[in-house]
């Protein structure tokens, strides 16, 4: 019988004994075995985190032929941890994934080679190597114009940010996963179900976003002219017939007090990028209470707004809501980025 991680033995083994089963099957050199424990280690779950041993595990698991550790290999590789930021490393590795037979890296090749502004992914004529030497990281990154929407609050929008294709693909990576949507509370420095929120999401983490996800990513960076490091892990919410977001900041507001590892990290939002994912819904239009302001996207459109004033005080004006949905469902990618390297102590960049 297998446990939940895929190892053989009890079910209900402990924490302990499933770790020193990986452990014991990574030493004989299964490469499953090793993506697996290296997976758990750069996560931290249910063991004490150590990502750079975690890396290494799962690099030994990818030149074993680990598909999955393939497809994790070009995700790190793309974002830069635990080594050098390689696009043509991850799509190296993406490759290799595809020409194991990993659908996930194929679809990422077909839709990625094809383009930014593609209509459809591109039809396989050729190796999946040569396919994926075909992407243009510089169109992937180059944005579209964006245009002034207001002032205050600060709220500008790009259309046509993202292709059909891409907004599907982000979407169905979401779909199956969502949970209620949490909300940071101030004083527990944690997340919880709030009833203000009554939408739901997911939040990629590095075991589940990819190449796709994270160009677009970097296309939002050069948008905003804020860097990648700066940003949370992107998350989709869904409000389905009936559900909103009621007015809210977005900031964490504890500058002064510090969270995240030890409690050392004195950072905060301060700009919300919005990519809709559909359209055709009604309602569901983002509000601006205080400064009288609504916005509607259609499908690849985005619009991003500061919660901070041109002196990089607490905007007041940076009230938000999500309107009620009355018909229809809407879904949109949510790029919530801080004033410095998210998560890491320290000061913020000049």
């Amino acid at each position: 019988m297998e446990s939940r991680d895929g190892i053989s033995g009890v079910v209900d083994a402990s924490p302990d004994d499933e770790l020193a089963n990986l452990r014991r099957r990574a030493d004989r050199g299964d490469v499953v075995a090793m993506r697996l424990l290296g997976s758990r280690l750069l996560t931290g779950d249910r063991i004490p985190h150590e990502p750079r041993e975690g890396f290494s595990w799962i690099g030994r698991g990818a030149a074993g032929g680990d598909v999955a550790a393939l497809e994790l290999m070009a995700t790190v590789t793309g974002i830069g941890a635990f080594a050098p930021q390689s696009w043509p490393d991850a799509f190296h590795f993406l490759s290799q994934a595809a020409e194991r037979g990993g659908a996930s890296a194929q679809a990422q090749i077909r839709l990625l080679a094809a383009g930014p502004n593609a209509a459809a992914p591109i039809n396989v004529t050729e190796s999946w190597s040569d396919l994926a030497g075909r992407i243009d990281v510089a169109a992937w990154i180059a944005p579209p114009p964006r245009k002034p929407l207001w002032e205050t609050p600060r709220i500008r929008m790009a259309e046509r940010f993202a292709s059909a294709p891409v907004c599907d693909w982000i979407k169905a990576r979401a779909q199956g996963h969502m949970r209620p949507a949490m909300m940071y509370d101030g004083e527990t420095k944690t997340e919880a179900v709030d009833p203000h929120r009554t939408c739901s999401d997911y939040q990629f983490d590095i075991l589940n976003t990819d190449l796709v996800l994270l160009l677009v990513r970097a296309r939002v960076a050069e948008l905003t002219k804020l860097p990648t490091v700066a940003m949370e892990p992107p998350r989709v919410f869904h409000y389905a017939l009936g559900e909103q977001i009621k007015a809210h900041y977005d900031r964490c507001g504890n500058a002064e007090e510090g969270y995240g590892v030890e409690g050392g990290y004195l950072g905060d939002r301060i700009v919300t990028f919005l990519l809709y994912l559909n359209d055709g819904f009604d309602g569901g239009e983002l509000d601006f209470p205080k400064s009288g302001v609504k916005f509607k996207g259609v499908k690849g459109d985005a619009i991003y707004f500061a919660h901070v004033d041109a002196a990089g005080k607490p905007d007041p004006l940076s009230l938000h809501a999500g309107l009620t949905i009355t018909q229809g469902e809407k879904w949109v990618l949510s790029q919530w980025i801080h004033d410095r390297p998210f998560g890491v102590p320290g000061p913020a960049a000049a």
